[in-house]
């Protein structure tokens, strides 16, 4: 008498919304990917950095930046100073300036010289630089590590509490759908009851059969969220191994296998264990409903 308790979970509606869930926690877990991925590149690239600017109107100026750059290399956990090119200056003031090539130059305009420091910790570089040259500009990098940091830091958060919010959602749904499936089936399940059958065997059963609805909807969201983890992938693929392949049957093959190589492996273990959370989340939180259903039975 206890087949008739489950078939109300047997309708589309919970793989269904598992399986939308899904996507959007792996949408999300790839966006969290994304941004931690990019805020320790921007970490790593403006740490250890310091640009500095010397106009063109300092007076001997190449006799005052031969003397900056040999105070900068005595100077403590400074590891190298190198002078940018005439060049190399117009690049970096190519936002700005426009591009301009070698034979024009720039008439009228004198390019300032730009000095770039690597260093290790945290040396006061610009009181060393103004007591050589009080005109000189000094911009650490570091500084805008810091705040490029705290902004990654920042969504590396939003990240999490969208990836909460989703799991919150897929628990909230899940139980009203086993809710208003039990109370679809109220009078079987008060007769088996009434019969005998323990509180933990009836919810047991409903939890079994929840999970596996759960673990077909994350497997069928994961189906779903490949073909757009693959499209990201491809995206990233030039940054990282060259030219993308051509667009043939065996090289959009290959393009989906190398997508192994190009995604985190982090990110991979994350989206691999999504249907098996969702499967765990649903037979928790159908047992936990269906058992606080009954203790209210009279």
């Amino acid at each position: 008498m206890s087949a008739p308790v489950s078939p109300g979970l047997r309708s589309g509606s919970l793989p269904l919304l598992v399986a939308l869930m899904t996507l959007l926690a792996g949408l999300s877990l790839a966006g969290l990917a994304g941004v931690q991925t990019l805020a320790e590149s921007w970490s790593g690239a403006a740490r250890n950095a310091t640009t500095i600017e010397i106009p063109s109107d300092t007076p001997q100026l190449a006799d005052h930046t031969h003397t900056l750059v040999q105070t900068l290399n005595k100077t403590p956990n400074v590891t190298a100073v190198r002078e940018l090119s005439t060049k190399e200056v117009q690049t970096l003031l190519a936002p700005w300036l426009g591009q301009v090539s070698d034979s024009a130059g720039l008439p009228g305009l004198s390019l300032p010289v730009v000095l770039i420091v690597a260093h290790t910790g945290t040396p006061d570089l610009g009181a060393i630089v103004h007591g050589v040259l009080p005109e000189a500009v000094v911009e650490e990098d570091r500084r805008w590590g810091e705040r490029l940091n705290g902004l990654g830091s920042s969504l590396i958060a939003c990240a999490w509490l969208a990836v909460s919010l989703i799991a919150a959602i897929a628990v909230l749904s899940v139980g009203m759908t086993v809710r208003r499936s039990v109370m679809a089936q109220r009078k079987a399940v008060e007769i088996v009851h009434f019969l005998g059958a323990g509180d933990l065997t009836i919810s047991s059963r409903i939890a079994g059969r929840a999970a596996l609805l759960s673990l077909a909807g994350g497997l069928v969201g994961l189906l779903l969220l490949s073909p757009v983890i693959t499209m990201l992938a491809q995206k990233l693929t030039p940054f990282s191994h060259g030219t993308p392949p051509a667009a043939s049957p065996d090289a959009l093959i290959a393009a989906w296998l190398n997508t192994l190589h190009v995604l985190p492996r982090m990110l991979l273990e994350e989206l691999g264990a999504l249907p098996l959370i969702a499967a765990c989340l649903g037979w928790l939180t159908a047992q936990t409903v269906v058992l606080v259903w009954l203790r209210r039975l009279p």
